[in-house]
């Protein structure tokens, strides 16, 4: 007893003296003494430790009192006690170099750790700067690092203690080295990292450590060397992982968060980790989780020296071997998580409502931030599974989280570099090792994997993975591209179930997005290769997308094709059956993933709700499979395996592409919606049963000899109302009858009309029926029932010959259903008939004659020479039925030189230049003829009393230009007309024109009026022009065409005289014009190989009102006039004003 007194003694002693180091009063250092174990009290020994502590006594001071005094101490021990427990800690609070320790963080004593914000310890030797080694906790708010230090640790976790870490500040094992571009090509080089064995965080394996490990968000870990790593944890937890700071890792084989150890707890990473460097990996949960795993921040991986792709091929072609090494996964999940894997973001619900919109509730939360996952490499961007063991995700939650996996965040996969594959999500490691997502996988974020030259994959399930759901409400998308020319053959594929994987649902509200831009290589939106699926549900979006690169990899334009196939849902693989069905919108309420503490915001939009959709191909197995198409569209491929499959079509949904049943087991119903079969096939089926609103479009190839048929082995019924309807590959070039239905169970009612009359435009087409067959007769529409005029019924057969030639030409007009579309077209096959050129250049004459009939002074004096220049500026507008209508504008000028003699009479000469265009009423952008004309000509003029008398005449030459366009409509919808075709054509022509006039002036006062009559005659011969550019179906030759037009005019002007020296006279003129001979030339063309057609000119002898004004003005030396007119017939508008003036001298 007394020996063990003694040693209860010294640790007395101990803590008495320690305690009175930092101040604490010496009795208090009874507190952890147990004085009963003690039973030699009276002994020297305890008399004189009792006077080490007490100090010196007066020797007259009785023990007795000295045991009172002890007994009342020691009866007030457990209430220090308590005080010290809450408040005890070894706080570093300046700079430091020397490691620190909890068990020694006294110098003597173990302790808890703060080092303050105004504290730091930098050691430049290897090992801990601090060190848990005892059951005590570590907080850092201030600085830990070093630089250079190889095997070095921020803070050292030694297994089997009981305490805690708290980062709240910086963390930092650096080093003094960085990238040179030693080869000079304007990137740098050499390794990311020189050192090696730098960690941020470290728990060794000694046993189990119970306490949380927290990165708080102002928590900073930076680490550079190779084989490293911010947190290593190689030791089992009892306690919560959270990061919420920021971790970055700089170095090959790094690791931004390893949980290498279980881990019985929560596991939160959000903030910031991020890892470059090669097989470099943000976060690594390598074992088990005995809790949740919520990943709620931004993580990125890669090997890359640069994650932005060059946009030059010189500065791609300089990058290095070392720029282009390839890191880890993301984050990689490798061991059990029976809390499941969340990765954390908005929460959204819908509803959609009966007036088309859908209103969509988003709540977000104050402290739960957004997940983001981003690797740029060939490794995915999150990696589930492990190649040496099971591995089981449980669910997240009950009901709407039922699942091992729920991504709210953003996931993306970008190889940036050519031949570097991308994957979004890879579910299983392989190795012969299971992967189980309890209750599967939902997405409500966003996955995408884009590459170049490679392959691109949203999601894939390997073999071994289970996910027994998939539940897509967000988007899932992969884009793999390749240059023209590059000769790589990739696919784009957004949902993969790899042979051997496992998955039995897959539903979709959201998007589904697979594209590939190449010249060959598949887009496929879901592939099920293991064969599994039994139910899949649309009411969002699943798209495939296939398009030809336009661009070289050196930047040029290239104009290929792509020849890869669009597939929505590849599912050859299944032999069990698979139902598919596509419905409308539906509600849903999203589930709350957000800690039951966070406060949380709510935001609602509405939209315009959006009918569901399936773009691409639809392959079913050898099983018995159902497609269900009960809203919106499917454009695609339908193809049926062996086994008694059923097409069902509802709710107004349309399906538009080829039908395929291998069997013959097809069971086809439409009911209210419509199926628009594309190939021109036999096809095989048990029954068809069409409803009252239901719509079937069979397809013909007329050249082959072929359509659509329907040889049904059981019942068809065909509704009353029912529509049938047929569509060309090519032209029908005789009256044809299709049988589109053969069975021996027909039963049919009255098949209504509407489908048959959009067949194309050119065609009529109706229905008929006997015992066992059901008919569609298709005939050439006439002239007349289009409402062809004069000119454009005269080309129908030269033009449909010429489309007969050319496909793609043909198959424009095929497209289009209605008359005005029809018409468009066709009116864009025929030549320019050149009526409104040259009713243009008759208003030119006509302004040359005015310009030589009046003299420059309204008095009677004669004398000087003069010359003078006239502005032609003139618009005609023809508006006929007979011919297609234009409009044509005349600009130039018109100069001359006259002498006048004393007798009133003057000889001049004149000299003009004018540029006509003409634009059809259909001519397209960039449509126009053209011509350029320079004529010379005489005049002679004569005044006696108020008579005056004119009369001239010339000659001029021409040059024609043509340019004629053929723009088909976008009837497909991607932006870009269908067919666009150009050509054009040079041609020259002489012409010539006379005039006489006549007129007599009477004054009244200042006032006149003048009464006066003219003829003009004007004539054109044009030469033979040849088109090209344009195609043998599209080019035409025109053959000369002359026209000739001799007209009189009868009118009255009236106005008025001011002034004398200057003077000035204004006028208004009414009259009427008259066709008296001639006319414009018929146009004859033939297309190539063809027979010439005819386009007989319009009949103009017709009157034509016409009305001006005039304002004059001059000197004796000068002369300025403004004038203007229009001439109004009934099919035919001319404009002019002009402007002219002469000086004399």
């Amino acid at each position: 007893m007394f020996a063990s007194g003694i040693v209860e003694l010294h640790r007395f002693k101990r803590e008495a003296i320690r305690r009175s180091r930092y101040g604490a009063p010496p009795s208090h250092a009874i507190d952890d003494w147990r004085l009963s174990a003690c039973r030699e009290r009276d002994s020297p020994y305890f008399r004189r430790i009792v006077t080490r502590i007490s100090g010196p006594v007066s020797i007259e001071v009785s023990f007795v009192m000295q045991r009172k005094v002890l007994v009342a101490t020691v009866a007030a021990a457990p209430l220090l006690a308590m005080g010290f427990a809450a408040s005890a800690e070894t706080p570093v609070s300046n700079a430091r170099t020397t490691p620190i320790a909890t068990s020694t963080a006294t110098g003597t004593a173990a302790d808890d750790i703060r080092i303050t914000a105004d504290g730091s310890i930098k050691p430049t030797t290897a090992g801990a700067i601090v060190t848990i080694d005892s059951n005590h906790k570590v907080t850092n708010l201030g600085t830990l690092s070093t630089t250079g230090v190889n095997n070095g640790v921020g803070v050292l976790i030694i297994g089997g203690r009981t305490g805690a870490l708290t980062n709240s500040a910086t963390i930092s094992l650096l080093e003094d080295y960085t990238a040179s571009d030693s080869d000079s090509d304007g990137d740098l080089d050499g390794v990311f990292a020189q050192g090696a064995n730098r960690f941020g965080v470290r728990l060794t394996n000694a046993g189990t450590f119970t306490g949380n490990i927290i990165n708080e968000a102002t928590g900073v870990i930076s680490i550079e060397g190779n084989n490293s790593a911010g947190v290593l944890l190689e030791g089992p937890v009892v306690g919560n992982i959270t990061n919420l700071g920021s971790i970055s890792v700089t170095g090959d084989n790094a690791y931004g968060m390893r949980i290498a150890a279980p881990v019985t707890g929560k596991v939160t990473l959000g903030g910031q980790i991020n890892v470059q460097g090669v097989n470099a990996v943000a976060q690594a949960i390598d074992a088990n989780v005995s809790g949740a795993l919520v990943l709620q921040g931004a993580t990125s991986a890669t090997g890359y020296r640069y994650t932005s792709r060059p946009s030059t091929t010189d500065a791609l072609g300089k990058l290095d071997a070392d720029d282009l090494q390839q890191g880890g996964p993301a984050v990689r999940i490798g061991g059990d998580v029976s809390g499941g894997l969340l990765l954390q973001g908005l929460n959204y619900s819908t509803k959609v409502n009966s007036d088309g919109t859908t209103t969509t509730t988003t709540i977000s939360s104050s402290s739960s931030g957004t997940s983001s996952i981003n690797v740029f490499g060939a490794a995915p961007a999150l990696q589930i599974g492990s190649a040496s063991q099971n591995v089981t995700l449980g669910a997240v939650g009950s009901g709407d989280n039922a699942y091992g996996l729920i991504a709210k965040g953003a996931i993306s996969a970008a190889g940036v570099y050519n031949g570097v594959s991308a994957t979004g999500v890879s579910i299983g490691a392989g190795g012969g090792r299971t992967t189980t997502l309890v209750g599967g996988l939902r997405n409500d974020g966003q996955i995408t994997a884009t590459s170049y030259e490679a392959n691109a994959t949203g999601v894939v399930l390997n073999s071994g993975a289970t996910a027994a759901s998939i539940l897509n409400r967000g988007a899932l998308t992969a884009n793999a591209a390749s240059f023209a020319g590059s000769g790589v053959t990739a696919s784009a594929r957004g949902l993969v179930i790899a042979a051997g994987a496992s998955a039995t649902s897959f539903g979709n509200s959201g998007s589904v997005s697979a594209t590939r831009t190449g010249e060959t290589g598949d887009a496929i939106a879901v592939l099920d290769q293991a064969g599994t699926l039994r139910t899949i549900t649309n009411t969002g979006s699943i798209r495939a997308t296939v398009a030809a690169p336009t661009f070289k990899a050196d930047g040029t334009v290239a104009s290929v094709t792509a020849t890869g196939r669009t597939i929505a849902l590849d599912l050859r693989a299944n032999n069990l059956g698979v139902n598919f069905t596509q419905s409308g919108p539906a509600d849903f309420t999203s589930t709350s993933t957000f800690p039951s503490t966070d406060t949380t915001t709510s935001a609602t939009s509405a939209t315009t709700t959006v009918a569901p959709s399936t773009i691409g191909d639809v392959l079913f197995g050898a099983g018995a499979d159902t497609l269900n198409l009960w809203s919106g569209t499917l454009l695609g491929e339908m193809s049926f395996g062996a086994g008694q499959d059923r097409l069902s079509i509802d709710g107004g949904a349309i399906a538009v592409g080829k039908l395929y049943d291998t069997d013959g087991k097809l069971d086809l119903s439409i009911a209210n919606g419509s199926l628009a079969i594309a190939n021109s096939d036999t096809i095989n089926v048990s029954s068809v049963n069409l409803g009252s609103k239901a719509k079937l479009l069979f397809s013909a190839d007329p050249t082959a000899g072929t359509n659509t048929k329907l040889v049904v082995s059981g019942a068809t019924t065909i509704a009353s109302g029912a529509e049938l309807g047929i569509r060309m590959a090519n032209l029908v070039k005789q009256p044809t009858t299709f049988t589109v239905i053969q069975g021996s169970n027909i039963s049919v009612g009255t098949i209504g009309n509407s489908l048959l009359a959009e067949s194309p435009y050119l065609y009529v087409a109706t229905s008929r029926t006997d015992a066992n067959n059901v008919y569609i007769d298709v005939r050439r529409r006439t002239a007349a029932e289009i409402g062809f005029n004069r000119a454009e019924s005269s080309a129908y057969d030269a033009v449909f010959s010429a489309l007969g030639a050319d496909s793609t030409l043909a198959a424009t007009f095929l497209n289009q259903n209605s008359r005005d579309g029809f018409r468009d077209l066709y009116d864009q096959m025929l030549p320019d008939q050149g009526e409104g050129l040259f009713a243009a250049l008759q208003t030119v004459n006509q302004q040359v004659s005015a310009a030589t009939m009046f003299r420059p002074d309204p008095g009677d004096r004669y004398g000087p020479d003069s010359v003078w220049v006239q502005e032609i500026n003139s618009l005609t507008r023809r508006d006929t039925d007979q011919t297609l209508g234009s409009d044509t504008q005349a600009f130039g000028f018109v100069g001359g030189y006259e002498a006048m003699g004393d007798a009133g009479g003057a000889l001049g000469l004149t000299l003009a230049y004018v540029s006509i265009e003409e634009h059809d009423t259909v001519a397209k952008v960039g449509e126009q003829t053209t011509a350029s004309f320079v004529q010379s000509g005489a005049y002679w003029r004569r005044s006696v009393g108020g008579w005056r008398f004119n009369a001239g005449g010339g000659l001029g030459y021409a040059f024609f230009q043509g340019d004629r366009r053929f723009i088909a409509p976008d009837s497909n919808g991607d932006g870009v007309a269908d067919l666009v075709l150009k050509n054009s054509a040079d041609w020259n022509g002489v012409t010539a024109n006379a005039y006489a006039g006549m007129a007599y002036e009477q004054k009244f006062g200042r006032f006149f009026a003048r009464p006066e009559g003219r003829f003009d005659y004007v004539w054109l011969r044009e030469g033979k022009r040849a088109e090209k550019g344009g195609g043998d179906a599209f080019d035409l030759t025109v053959d000369k065409r002359t026209s000739s037009n001799l007209s009189g005019e009868l009118g009255v002007v009236m106005g008025a005289d001011f002034g004398k020296q200057v003077w000035w006279r204004p006028e208004v003129r009414v009259g009427y014009r008259q066709t008296l001979a001639g006319s414009v030339g018929d146009t004859v063309a033939r297309f190539k190989g063809g027979n010439a057609f005819s386009l007989a000119a319009m009949d103009d002898k017709q009157g034509a009102l016409t009305a001006g004004f005039a304002l004059r003005a001059g000197t004796p030396m000068s002369y300025l006039a403004l004038e203007g007119g229009v001439e109004a017939a009934k099919k035919q508008k001319r404009y002019n004003l002009r402007l002219s003036g002469r000086a004399m001298f």
